[in-house]
Order: C-alpha cells, then sequence, then structure tokens
C-alpha cells in the first residue's frame, strides 16, 4: 500500500506511522517478565527491562503513575505490567509505558513483611530510645554469617585495611531457608551468654525476597531487640530492607558500609592526632608568647627598675610596726607598774598594823570578837590585846561605859 502510492518517507515518517499501528491495534496489553537494568534518573521516572528466558522489551514508568506503586522496584523481581504499547521516537525501538505494575510470586510475602512491620513497630521495638550505642573503638567485633558468603570477604578485608586492632569472631551460620533464623538466634544467644564481642555484625549479601526472608522472622527481631550486644545489621544490597534492619541498633546499607562503621579509619585517626597535635602546640606556643610579651612589659615597668625600693619601703614599714609595738608595750608596763604602787599605797593606808604601829591596840574577847563597847567585856572576863607588836592576855577588873 506504501508502495503503490510513490511516496518516499522519512525515518520519523515511518516510525509515526509504526507507532500509530501499534497503538491502535494492540493499544494495552498485560505483560509480564523479569526486570533488567532498572535505571532511576533525577527526573524520578523509572526505566528499565522486561525479560524472559527469550526475548526482552524496554519499560517506562512514569513519576506521574508511581502512586499506584505498593512496592519498591527491584533488579531480579518477576512483575506483571499493564501498558500501552509504544515506539520511543528518538530510537524507534518499541516499548510499553507502564500504568501498573505488580508482583508476581511474592505479593503474599510482602504483605506478611508489611503486617510483622506494623506490628513490631506498635510494641516499641524500632524506636530510637531502646537503641544501644555503637563502641566507637572496639576490641571484639562478632560477625554472624555464613562462612562461605562474599558478605563476609568483604567486611574482613576492610577492616584489615582500616583497623588493625580488634579482634574477629566469626560464628558461621546458615542466612538463608528455614533453618537460618533458629541459627542466627542461636548465635546470639551464645554471644550474649559470654559477653563475646562488643559489637555484633548481621549480615549477608544480596538476594530477591525469598534469599532474605530469613531476616524477617519475628522470633529474630525479638532476639536482636533484647540482645544486650548492639547489634549491626547489614542485610543485602542498599536498597533492601528488612525487619532486622529496623530492630538492630544500627542499619548498615551494605556488608563494606558495616565494616566501614564499625571501626575507624586508622589513617584518618592519625593524621587527626597529628592535626590535634599541631592545634595543639600552636596553642601552646601563643601561650607562652602571650606570657612573655606580658614579662618583658612588667620588665619595663618601675617595680622591676627598682626592685629595692619596694623591698626597703616594707622593710621600713616593718620597723615603724616594730617601735610602735615596742613603745605600746613600754607605756603599759609603765601603767600596770603605777598601778600597782597605787594599790599597794592604798593597801598599806588600810592595813591595820599600820594603825597599830602608832600606837593603837585591838581588843578581842575570848570569842575573838573585836570589843569595840566597854558594855560588850564583864568584870573578870579574859580579854587580849593585839598591839602592833605582840600580844597582851589580861583580865577585865573594872569597866567604864560613857
Amino acid at each position: 500500500m506504501l508502495k503503490e502510492n510513490g511516496k518516499i518517507y522519512s525515518v520519523s515518517e515511518i516510525t509515526t506511522i509504526i507507532k500509530v499501528l501499534l497503538e491502535d491495534n494492540v493499544g494495552t496489553i498485560w505483560i509480564q517478565g523479569e526486570i533488567s537494568n532498572l535505571r532511576i534518573p533525577g527526573s524520578g521516572h523509572f526505566y528499565f527491562t522486561l525479560k524472559d528466558e527469550y526475548n526482552q522489551v524496554k519499560i517506562a514508568f512514569f513519576r506521574a503513575s508511581h502512586r499506584k506503586l505498593g512496592f519498591e522496584l527491584k533488579e531480579g523481581q518477576k512483575i506483571k505490567i499493564f501498558g500501552q504499547l509504544s515506539i520511543y521516537g528518538k530510537k524507534s525501538e518499541y516499548q510499553i509505558i507502564a500504568e501498573e505494575i505488580e508482583l508476581l510470586g511474592i505479593g503474599d510475602l510482602l504483605v506478611q513483611f508489611e503486617k510483622l512491620k506494623k506490628k513490631l513497630e506498635s510494641e516499641g521495638l524500632f524506636r530510637d530510645e531502646h537503641k544501644k550505642p555503637i563502641p566507637a573503638f572496639p576490641y571484639k567485633i562478632g560477625i554472624i554469617t555464613s562462612k562461605t558468603g562474599a558478605a563476609l570477604r568483604d567486611i574482613l578485608n576492610i577492616i584489615a585495611r582500616r583497623y588493625r586492632n580488634v579482634e574477629i569472631i566469626i560464628y558461621p551460620v546458615l542466612v538463608q531457608g528455614e533453618e537460618a533464623p533458629d541459627q542466627i538466634i542461636g548465635a546470639l544467644k551464645d554471644m550474649n551468654e559470654i559477653s563475646a564481642a562488643d559489637v555484633i555484625i548481621l549480615t549477608r549479601g544480596g538476594g530477591s525476597i525469598e534469599d532474605l526472608w530469613a531476616f524477617n522472622d519475628e522470633k529474630l527481631a525479638y532476639a536482636i531487640y533484647e540482645s544486650k550486644i548492639p547489634v549491626i545489621s547489614a542485610i543485602g544490597h542498599q536498597i533492601d530492607f528488612t525487619i532486622t534492619d529496623f530492630v538492630a541498633d544500627m542499619r548498615a546499607p551494605t556488608p563494606s558500609a558495616a565494616a566501614e562503621l564499625v571501626v575507624p579509619d586508622s589513617h584518618e585517626l592519625y593524621e587527626n592526632i597529628v592535626s590535634y597535635r599541631k592545634r595543639l602546640e600552636n596553642t601552646l606556643d601563643n601561650i607562652v608568647l602571650r606570657y612573655e610579651e606580658k614579662l618583658q612589659s612588667l620588665s619595663r615597668s618601675h617595680a622591676f627598675k627598682v626592685p629595692f625600693d619596694l623591698y626597703n619601703e616594707y622593710l621600713q614599714k616593718l620597723d615603724d610596726v616594730e617601735m610602735d609595738f615596742d613603745r605600746h608595750i613600754t607605756d603599759k608596763i609603765k601603767l600596770t607598774v603605777d598601778t600597782i604602787k597605787t594599790l599597794k599605797e592604798k593597801l598599806a593606808i588600810l592595813n591595820p598594823l599600820n594603825i597599830l604601829k602608832k600606837g593603837y591596840a585591838v581588843v578581842y574577847n575570848e570569842g575573838k570578837a573585836i570589843l569595840k563597847d566597854a558594855r560588850q567585856a564583864k568584870p573578870g572576863e579574859k580579854i587580849s590585846a593585839r598591839l602592833y607588836k605582840g600580844v597582851l592576855k589580861a583580865t577585865v577588873i573594872e569597866k567604864e561605859v560613857e
């Protein structure tokens, strides 16, 4: 038909005709296959190849349709697509513009995953306040993983390169299949019972959701939550998420990232130490320089030019204080001596013996009472007369009363 009309078409024109024919005659279709070469540019659109055993087709899944997607697209997923068969004119390639995408085979697993995630989240297993801190400089690191997996080799290589001053304890377990959860739980309990490590890395390489399903086990989640040793979960690739990632004390996007997170880089530490040392030296140099300048300033002051002036001034003050003290003591002693002299004079005046010295006497009766009145004595009564020197004994012969 095209040949009969005699027209010569451009590449763009014939591509447009094919596009119209495909869209009008085939239209929207359902197609299934496996995701390959997944790309997500800055625009947010998804581009990938849908393949089966023999062929493949390009898929464009534009951002506006993403709201209908209930899961995260990943490499290797088997999916079912509803979309429009079309031609991408720039490359003249036929493609399908996806409108809806559904998972094949693992839809039930995703439902189980979301159900368990909501349950554990409601019980508080994912809360930040329950996360144990990861030691900055661990002495012992426990690794729970397959002894033949690439994840273990990657971790060991990176730790050996970054930080050699650490002991590695490897606890080999199955990381896939029905027996894997119980083995991992047993490893966690064993390491906790003997406090075998400062931190534990639970890890395995990437895989499909079925391959990683052992790490979505409810009992394993509780075992990680109850672990006294902090646990780093490093399961699969960056786009892979398991229940252990949410309950663990830290999630590493890959096994290699876990190795980088669990130990510091010794080269960086050395550089930091050198840097801190230089900063400390500069700080000390500045302090010393500042005090040198202050000392030089003080040395130019009057006090440093004539240091003995200040010393002599204080010596003079000390002499003044000493003389004042001596004068005060002398005055105090003189005052005390004068006071004592005065008191002695007063006592001398009041001393009865001094009165008796003038010829007076003190008369006592037999009861040693002083007689002041002649009426106190009776004739024939014995009395004593105290003279200035000595005592006279007498008997009253007669008394005269005035």
